[in-house]
């Protein structure tokens, strides 16, 4: 019954996640903890190792549909890897109750901001000391057509930040990084949704590796969780094109609000 448990969890994880942009260690994390009664570093670690199955699987559906914008998402999966070893190398540092604290409360501070920000703020905010803004256009499967300008040097500091906060708390990064590609740099919410699961996929295997280094990757778990997130995965890359970007966002910022309550609650 806990496999079966395991693949559900996965495969609800999976499919939210893939649907919003993000790894679904929101809700694995609390999983963990609070009904497996993992350690933090249990929890962070195969969260991790899941998160990249997840986004392995949800990158190839998104690259089919066209939808990922790889020469912004190469350099900025770059920066995440000396985030994301250094994240890793702090965690076993974190008590669980610092852990669910800071956790709980950047969920909940995105979710607020994501969901009151007005309508029309998705556009590149980026101080001009930054360097020269670079544009970006193609378009996708479905003959949609984008065009967007972002700051590329702002881009690669959030992702350094993004990766080290995705490995120590073992989220995979999604909940920081979707928000910030939206509403700082102005990429639209459906590219920034399929380009974030291709980021994860190099980030959350840094950041896994490093903790399957330490030991505190719980393999077995890890695999039904994945076996569940792949199926997952293909539920929500082929909802995401039917849902309305800025309805997206705010289903992003329901969920990380609840989840975020529970873990302080806790």
């Amino acid at each position: 019954m806990e496999y079966v448990l395991l693949i559900t969890i996965g495969l609800i994880a999976g499919a939210l996640g893939s649907l919003i942009g993000v790894g679904g260690g929101f809700i694995v994390i609390p999983v963990l903890l609070l009904g497996f009664a993992y350690p933090h570093t249990w929890a962070a670690a195969t969260s991790l190792a899941f998160i990249f199955f997840n986004s392995l699987a949800s990158s190839l559906n998104y690259a089919g549909q066209k939808r990922i914008d790889f020469r912004t998402g190469v350099p900025f999966a770059l920066s995440t890897i000396p985030g994301a070893w250094l994240g890793a190398s702090l965690t076993p540092y974190l008590n669980a109750a610092t852990f669910n604290t800071v956790f709980g409360l950047l969920l909940i501070m995105i979710s607020l901001f994501m969901f009151f920000r007005p309508e029309g703020s998705i556009r590149d905010r980026s101080p001009a000391w930054l360097g020269k803004k670079i544009t970006r256009r193609f378009t996708d499967a479905r003959g949609v057509d984008y065009e967007y300008s972002f700051s590329l040097n702002l881009g690669l500091l959030i992702s350094f930040g993004v990766g080290f906060l995705s490995s120590i708390l073992g989220i995979g990064g999604g909940i920081v990084h979707i928000p910030a590609m939206t509403m700082l740099l102005g990429i639209p919410p459906h590219i920034a949704t399929a380009t974030s699961m291709f980021i994860l996929t190099i980030s959350t295997f840094v950041g896994a590796t490093a903790h399957l280094v330490q030991g505190n990757v719980q393999l077995i778990p890890a695999l039904f969780l994945a076996i569940g997130a792949v199926t997952g995965a293909q539920i929500g890359t082929r909802l995401a094109p039917l849902i309305h970007g800025r309805w997206l966002l705010r289903i992003f910022a329901l969920v990380m609000g609840g989840i975020g309550l529970e873990l302080l609650l806790k």
